[in-house]
């Protein structure tokens, strides 16, 4: 019995670190991704599994999948650089892993185990890239370890969540892991991500479980953040908004540009709203409208430019959806705010990506339960888990 244990273990364990790298790390080359990828294919293919109470999130995912290769099969042939079938199908595959992995490591060995995997990971690459930015920065000429400086900041707000799930954690702790992220932030430039970070760190210390779990919430804030290309000059005209932009943050009313960026949506959009551009085309059709921005500067609108408002909606909803489960509230909670945060900060930057999914489904993994999940099922529904944190 202990044997079979630890070899479930093991396999666990492998499979969490090749999809921990097919999601939460960048490569400088993208078939390296892709080889994980297809490597965790066949090491969970033999693990599938599909339970009744999953066909709502199964529906959505599957609705998502298919507008996903609609457009980028309706697309195929429109760019130079940009491979939309293959990028849209290996973006396809690696959300059906996310699901299938967390729903059977859950069963085999619970949260903890993914979650000690994750903190474990996310610790190495935070000290390694943390190490270089502060003693050798002459290493790096654009980018850092970890990649552009929102991958650094982050990858950085990745850690704070998973300590603040984690079994052993402390108010001191807590403090110093953020404080050395906003100094990191601040290092690198990203005072976008230095704000997700104090919001971050605010909303798990205010413990808003109550009003984190309610939908109409999560509604209102994305409603918030993919309406902000439209009503920016209202918020930019407040004058502490404006103060805290110009004074706190450094940065020009215009918010490096993004406005400027707003106004060109209207017109990229045009003509392809309902199934967008393609997967990953944002940068090739924006460097070609404008000449000079990247992308739509906006999580939600981003995803209608490549693939369209239905799968920019079916991401909102599964969101949604997952954040209301009224189960494992408490545990979740970490997990809950970086959900929030990412929402937030789509007003401004590209979010709903494929580390925004991967949170919704662990998030909705977590809320979903497991029987023999022992801390996360068990404990929680009997009162009985205490976080010296909060």
């Amino acid at each position: 019995m202990n044997i079979k244990l630890s070899l479930k273990s093991i396999y666990a364990g492998i499979m969490l670190i090749l999809l921990y790298h097919a999601v939460f790390v960048k490569f400088p080359f993208l078939y390296i991704q892709r080889m994980i990828a297809l490597t965790l294919l066949i090491l969970i293919l033999p693990k599938v599994r599909f339970r009744k109470k999953d066909i709502t999130i199964t529906a959505l995912l599957g609705a998502y999948a298919v507008f996903t290769l609609l457009s980028a099969l309706m697309n195929k042939d429109n760019y130079i650089y940009t491979h939309t079938v293959i990028g849209g199908a290996f973006h396809i595959l690696i959300i059906f892993e996310i699901f299938q992995v967390f729903l059977y490591v859950l069963k085999v060995r619970g949260a903890d185990f993914i979650i000690e995997i994750f903190l474990l990971l996310s610790f190495v690459y935070v000290l390694c890239n943390d190490f270089l930015a502060v003693f050798y920065p002459q290493t790096f000429r654009h980018d850092y370890l970890l990649g552009n400086k929102f991958m650094v900041s982050y990858k950085h707000m990745e850690w704070i969540v998973l300590y603040g799930m984690g079994k052993r954690k402390n108010i001191f702790v807590f403090l110093v892991i953020t404080a050395v992220s906003l100094y990191i932030s601040a290092k690198v430039n990203c005072m976008t991500g230095a704000v997700g970070i104090g919001i971050l760190a605010v909303f798990i210390l205010l413990k808003s479980e109550k009003l984190l779990h309610k939908r109409i919430f999560f509604v209102g804030i994305m409603g918030v953040s993919a309406g902000f290309p439209f009503i920016y000059d209202f918020f930019t005209g407040i004058y502490p908004i404006r103060y805290f932009i110009i004074n706190i943050l450094h940065r020009t009313a215009g918010m490096t540009g993004r406005t400027v960026i707003f106004d060109y949506l209207p017109l990229i959009l045009n003509n392809h709203w309902i199934f967008g551009y393609g997967y990953n085309t944002a940068y090739e059709v924006w460097i070609g409208a404008t000449d000079w921005y990247p992308n739509a500067q906006n999580g939600f609108w981003n995803c209608v430019c490549e693939q369209g408002i239905i799968c920019a909606v079916l991401l909102v909803i599964m969101a949604v959806y997952a954040t209301g489960i009224r189960n494992n509230i408490k545990f979740c909670y970490p997990l809950m705010c970086v959900v929030y945060v990412y929402a937030i900060l789509g007003a401004v930057e590209i979010t709903m990506d494929i580390t925004f999914i991967a949170w919704v489904i662990f998030l909705y993994a977590l809320k979903s339960g497991e029987k023999n999940d022992k801390r996360d099922n068990t404990r929680l529904q009997r009162g009985k888990v205490h976080f010296r944190m909060y």
